[in-house]
C-alpha cells in the first residue's frame, strides 16, 4: 500500500486533520450571533464524530443537517445558560469588589458549582446532538452525568483550561490566528473522547426519552392537523436521527 496515496495512513491522517480544523472553523462562524452558540456546538459534536472519528460522511453536510435539525431547541438552551451566565458572573463581581463575601466553605462550593456548570453545558449539546429529547432533560441529565463521571468532566475542565491558557500565551504573537482556528475543532475532537463513552452508557435510558419525545411529538402533530397523519417534516427528522443512532 502506497504511505502517500488515498488509502495511505498520511492522507488519511491529513484529511482527518482538516475536516477537524473545519469543523472548527464552522463553529466559529456559526457562533458569531452568540445565542446561536449552542446549535453550532451540537452541530460541532455530530460532525466531529461522524466525519472524523468514523469516516462516514462529509462533514459540512452533517454540520449544517445537525444545526439546521436541532437549531430551535439548542438556541432555548443556550439563552437559559447565558442567563445562568450572567448570574454567576454578577455574583463573581459581587464578591470580589468587596460587597458581599462568602466563607471558605461556600467559596468552594460555589467554584464547584461554577465547574459543574461548565461540564453541563458541554454534555448537554453533544448529549442533544444524538437523541431527540425534551430540553427539561437536555437540561437536567448533564448535570447528574456530571457528577457521576467525575473523571471525564475533569478532564474536559482540564483541556478547556489548556486550551484558554494557550490562546491567552500567544495572544500578542504570531501563533494566536492559527492556535485560534486549531483550537475549537481540537476540543471538540478530545471532547468527543470524554463523552462518548459516558453517551453509550446511559444510551438505553437516551433512547427510551428520545421514543417518549417523538410520541408525544406525533401526538401534537395530530393535534393541530386535525387527522391522524404526522407531521412530514417531524417524521422526517425523527426518522433521520433513529437512523443515525443505528448507525453509530
Amino acid at each position: 500500500m502506497n504511505l502517500f496515496g488515498i488509502d495511505g495512513k498520511i492522507y488519511k491522517f491529513l484529511d482527518k486533520f482538516w475536516n477537524m480544523v473545519w469543523i472548527g472553523i464552522l463553529w466559529i462562524i456559526c457562533s458569531i450571533p452568540i445565542i446561536t452558540i449552542g446549535a453550532a456546538s451540537t452541530a460541532a459534536y455530530y460532525a466531529m464524530v461522524r466525519s472524523v472519528r468514523k469516516n462516514e460522511d462529509n462533514s459540512t453536510r452533517d454540520f449544517f443537517k445537525s444545526f439546521k435539525q436541532n437549531f430551535k431547541q439548542a438556541t432555548i438552551m443556550t439563552v437559559i445558560y447565558i442567563v445562568v451566565g450572567i448570574a454567576f458572573s454578577f455574583a463573581t463581581w459581587f464578591y470580589y469588589n468587596g460587597q458581599g463575601g462568602f466563607n471558605l466553605g461556600l467559596r468552594w462550593f460555589y467554584y464547584i458549582v461554577i465547574l459543574v456548570y461548565l461540564c453541563t453545558i458541554t454534555y448537554a449539546f453533544s448529549w442533544l446532538s444524538r437523541y431527540e429529547m425534551s430540553t427539561f432533560h437536555a437540561l437536567t441529565y448533564p448535570i447528574a452525568v456530571t457528577l457521576m463521571h467525575l473523571r471525564f468532566s475533569l478532564g474536559l475542565i482540564v483541556f478547556w483550561a489548556a486550551a484558554t491558557i494557550v490562546l491567552y500565551w500567544s495572544y500578542n504573537t504570531f501563533l494566536f490566528a492559527p492556535l485560534l482556528l486549531l483550537m475549537p475543532g481540537l476540543k471538540c475532537l478530545f471532547d468527543t473522547f470524554m463523552i462518548e463513552p459516558v453517551l453509550k452508557k446511559y444510551e438505553s435510558i437516551a433512547l427510551a426519552n428520545s421514543e417518549k419525545a417523538e410520541a408525544d411529538e406525533e401526538s401534537k402533530d395530530t393535534e393541530v392537523n386535525g387527522t391522524g397523519e404526522k407531521n412530514k417534516d417531524t417524521e422526517k427528522n425523527s426518522e433521520d436521527k433513529d437512523t443515525e443512532t443505528a448507525d453509530q
